[in-house]
């Protein structure tokens, strides 16, 4: 439950409002009349006529005074709440906006203003976007905290908000720090929310002791404070008896049930989200409900009965929100619903019971578990895509992130029904749907940035407003960059804090009215930004060759037994499949990756060695394995997910060597001498986003700074920029083969890249590079240390830095240590620098794993670049460069870790024309010309004849 709070109307007649005249009295009362009786409709729950009344009185109010008085803020904050309430969201946030402008054209109206922002709060909550709702919450409290109120229960109503949201984003130490410290502060009302938050949190860190009590303080306070007419005492209710039912307390919980059912009765209550919550409860007591039988069938009969019982439950439930349970589609369910949140509860808890349905007649081997199992699949699909609609609202990067990982579970869900009907009776759309979710699932804040982008350029939409939005995404990284630091002071300025905390959230707030505005006057950027084009299996296929293969891996880890699934797809076949997997598999994982990445790689024992082979082949016997027929001598992409991303697939051993002796790496069998191999976040990425003509003119631009052994402090620990020597004879090496603009020392500045990168078809970074493990936002590249002070020549271009570029290159080399690693985020895969350059736009990137040793680096980068003279795709180019220095070097130095960091993700397209090309022409135009001299001689000879 969310609190909104309503301004209640104290007018105060001053000199300036005496009315002149009778009408003018009368609208007043109108006016007032009219926002009164709305009110009390809005705290009743009869929010369509509330907005009809309110409607009349913000008329009023506007012709009596304008547009900017505070009565007319009032009333259009009143129309926010209700349309809130209704689930028409955008009408909300326009009505809040225009409230807002209201109340701060008048002096002193920080209260009305803060519980404004409590309400803009609520929108984005209803929303999902939990972590830009928190942001007006907190705002809203910083409001009131400075003007040092005496009265705390209006600012504990607005903590309660906080720690809700806090609660919904899984940051359950904050939110019960919230509860107990202002718990005492509240009002009745509001101590009882707290009372039930509290409860709920507890049980979801599975505190069950804990939960009961505080749910049993709910009841007490409850009982003694609302009267049976009460919604917020049926409310309670249900939250108990939601509590019970999952824990198997069915007498206890019908009790509440019978209750509630009673008191909706006499208030005479046929629609609402109370209603709803009501019949999701009683669906959930008839899925979960026992059935004591020793025969199977009867069993099997009552189990499913009870599971049918609960279906039309929830579908009851769905009908009191104002959603046809029997007809359902996207738009019915966002224009006229009263709780998105709701709705896609339920709709998920249908499918699950109809899954369930399905799997007890498939472990009683009956034959009719198809039926179940397409419904579950139907119904999930609208979750998901409610999810995906509810995404695509959200414009902050960082909440986009924090959605993916709420929604991690369900499509986790839908991966392992869909397989399941797959099996029971394999179907091509099924597979594609699966797909899909897989796809949803990976780097979908990149996606939907770069199609955001393409949606601007596609549309009608003035270069400016996208200049705009640019500039305010840069201010608000510069604005969270200076929170960093000023937070990591030894002796943080709270003054300053708050004042660029304020800043962002001008900035934040300033992006989401510009979005808002973009969508509602260029209905064609609306059109193309929403119409979720995901690319399809049987699309992937078409564009594929006859020796392409593209492996996309779903890896759930989220319960005991880790599961994993493979989709793959060539030119004449796919494959959908699970692979049976053991927890020994996490730990192969493991085992190889800090084996390669461990930086006391020259003091390697044999007997590390060994484990690393037994793991290595472990793995490729799981991943590669099993589709070894296709795999064999073909370029693959592979798309991994989840603890994958870390993995450089080139290290798989495709046989167990022999261990009795010393390991030679040199000589052990690698991947990479089977297939070649490159990497892309999603497919999605891989396909859709791609650009066909962006050849600049300019071939590579390149940086490498001289280090001089400068200390430097980085999220409190010390570091030395130690010299890179190889750094420089590798953009000599390349200047060599390619034409290259290179800037070295003190040239290669941050200014220069950031002045010259847009029009380059290759840059190339060869520098420090430093992972910021807990903000990845920003991990950064060190260029050349000028000390200057302006942000934009200081020495580093972090993360967010490069999300607000705009390129042109078609590939970025990372030459830098760690480029590709970073914290892993759930349904968005790892937070790298990388990542930054394909969110700017560039669709190849070449980067590292862990830290490149400095001269086996430089052989290889200039390897790289003569293989892509000459005209070979960037995967095989790295490829033949990787396996070149494996071929030179000796048993010591084949380690992996010094020459299988480098990994290639995205677009491999060869960059320039190769020599082949060349001589293709060059054949062509002889034969041209050999044709054309026998054609001249014939003519002559003929001439000669006839004469």
């Amino acid at each position: 439950m969310m609190k909104p709070l309503l301004t209640v109307i104290f007018l105060i007649f001053y000199a300036h409002t005496i009315l002149s005249n009778n009408q003018q009295v009368n609208d007043t009362i109108k006016a007032e009349e009219n926002y009164m009786r709305a009110a009390e409709l809005i705290y009743s729950g009869d929010f369509s006529e509330a907005v009809q009344l309110l409607k009349i009185s913000s008329g009023l109010w506007e012709k009596l005074y304008t547009k900017e008085s505070y009565e007319f803020g009032i009333a259009e904050d009143a129309l926010g709440i209700a349309y809130n309430n209704l689930g028409s969201f955008d009408n909300a946030l326009e009505h809040f906006l225009k409230a807002e402008k209201a109340y701060k054209s008048e002096p002193n109206t920080y209260i009305a203003i803060a519980g404004l922002y409590n309400n803009v709060g609520n929108v984005y909550f209803n929303k999902l976007n939990y972590k830009t709702a928190a942001e007006y919450y907190e705002n809203a409290i910083n409001l009131l905290e400075n003007q040092k109120l005496s009265d705390r229960t209006y600012i504990a109503d607005i903590y309660y908000s906080l720690a809700n949201a806090n609660h919904k984003l899984k940051k359950y130490k904050y939110a019960i720090s919230i509860i107990d410290e202002q718990n005492t502060k509240a009002n009745s009302d509001t101590k009882i929310m707290f009372w039930n938050l509290r409860a709920m949190i507890y049980e979801d860190l599975k505190e069950f002791n804990k939960s009961y009590n505080d749910y049993r303080k709910v009841i007490q306070l409850s009982e003694k404070h609302y009267t049976t007419s009460d919604l917020d005492l049926i409310y309670n209710y249900l939250n108990f008896a939601n509590f019970l039912i999952k824990h198997d307390e069915f007498e206890e919980a019908q009790d509440f049930l019978q209750k509630v059912r009673e008191l909706l009765a006499g208030n005479n209550t046929t629609q609402g989200v109370e209603l709803s919550f009501y019949y999701k409860n009683l669906g959930d007591f008839h899925k979960n409900r026992n059935v004591d039988s020793k025969s199977v069938d009867e069993f099997v009969a009552g189990k499913v009965k009870n599971l049918k019982e609960a279906v039309n439950s929830y579908e009851k439930g769905l009908e009191a929100l104002g959603t046809d349970a029997h007809a359902l589609n996207i738009t019915q369910i966002l224009s006229g619903t009263l709780s998105l949140t709701q709705n896609i509860e339920l709709l998920e808890l249908i499918g699950d019971a109809y899954l369930k349905i399905s799997e007890i007649y498939e472990s009683n081997q009956q034959k009719n578990s198809i039926e179940p199992i397409n419904k579950a699949l139907d119904y999930y699909k609208l979750t998901s895509n409610l999810i995906q609609q509810a995404r695509k609202e959200i414009y902050s990067d960082e909440s986009k992130i924090e959605l993916s990982a709420l929604a991690e579970t369900t499509f986790y869900k839908i991966i392992r029904t869909a397989f399941m009907a797959n099996e029971i009776s394999p179907n091509s759309e099924t597979t594609a749907f699966a797909f899909q979710t897989a796809e949803r699932m990976k780097a979908s804040a990149v996606f939907d940035r770069l199609s955001d982008q393409l949606a601007q350029k596609g549309s009608l939409m003035p270069d400016s407003l996208a200049e705009l939005e640019r500039m305010l995404n840069y201010n608000i990284s510069k604005q969270n960059e200076n929170l960093f630091y000023l937070r990591q002071e030894a002796e943080p300025d709270l003054a300053e804090i708050a004042k660029a905390d304020s800043m962002l959230f001008l900035f934040k707030k300033q992006r989401e009215e510009l979005n808002r505005y973009m969508e509602k006057n260029y209905s064609d950027y609306f059109q193309l930004k929403y119409s979720d084009k995901t690319i399809t299996p049987a699309q992937i296929r078409q564009r594929l060759g006859n020796n392409e293969l593209v492996i996309e891996y779903v890896f759930n880890e989220t319960g005991s037994i880790p599961e994993l699934y493979a989709f793959g797809l060539s030119k004449d076949s796919e494959f959908f499949q699970k692979i049976e997997i053991k927890p020994d598999f996490t730990q192969s994982l493991k085992t190889t990756f800090e084996f390669l990445s461990n930086p006391g790689y020259l003091f390697t024992q044999n007997e590390d060695a060994i484990k690393y082979c037994a793991a290595a082949h472990h793995l490729y016997k799981k991943l590669i394995y099993p589709f070894e027929k296709l795999a064999h001598n073909n370029r693959i992409t592979i798309i991994p997910d989840g603890k994958l991303n870390y993995l450089p697939f080139y290290a798989l051993l495709t046989e167990m060597p022999d261990t009795t002796n010393q390991i030679l790496f040199n000589h052990l069998p690698y991947l990479i001498k089977n297939s070649i191999i490159s990497y892309s976040y999603s497919a999605n990425l891989l396909y859709s986003t791609e650009k066909s003509n962006r050849k600049t003119g300019n071939s590579v631009l390149a940086f490498a700074p001289v280090y001089n052994s400068d200390t430097i402090f980085f999220e409190n620990e010390k570091y030395i920029l130690t010299p890179l020597p190889g750094v420089q004879r590798e953009v000599d090496f390349i200047s060599e083969e390619i034409k290259t603009r290179v800037f070295r020392g003190e040239e290669a500045t941050e200014s220069n890249f950031r002045e010259f990168s847009k029009g380059y078809d290759i840059l190339h970074l060869a520098m420090h590079a430093f992972i910021n493990d807990s903000l990845p936002a920003f991990s950064r590249f060190s260029f050349s240390q000028n000390k200057n002070n302006l942000s934009e020549n200081d020495g580093w271009l972090n993360t967010a830095d490069i999300y607000n570029l705009d390129l042109d290159a078609r590939l970025t080399v990372l030459s830098a240590c760690n480029t590709g690693i970073g914290n892993l985020k759930k349904g968005e895969g790892v937070m790298s620098l990388a990542r930054g350059f394909l969110y700017a736009g560039c669709p190849g990137i070449i980067m590292t794993l862990w830290e490149v040793e400095d001269n086996a680096g430089t052989k290889i980068m200039s390897n790289f670049y003569r293989n892509l003279k000459k005209g070979k795709h960037t995967d095989e180019a790295l490829r033949a460069a990787q396996l070149n220095y494996l071929k030179n070097a000796n048993p010591r130095m084949g380690h992996p870790h010094y020459w299988l960091g480098y990994v290639t993700i995205g677009q491999t397209s060869p960059l320039f024309k190769s020599w082949d090309f060349y001589f293709a022409g060059l054949l062509a135009l002889t034969l041209t010309g050999l044709v054309v001299d026998q054609i001249i001689r014939l003519r002559r000879n003929r001439k000669i004849k006839r004469s």
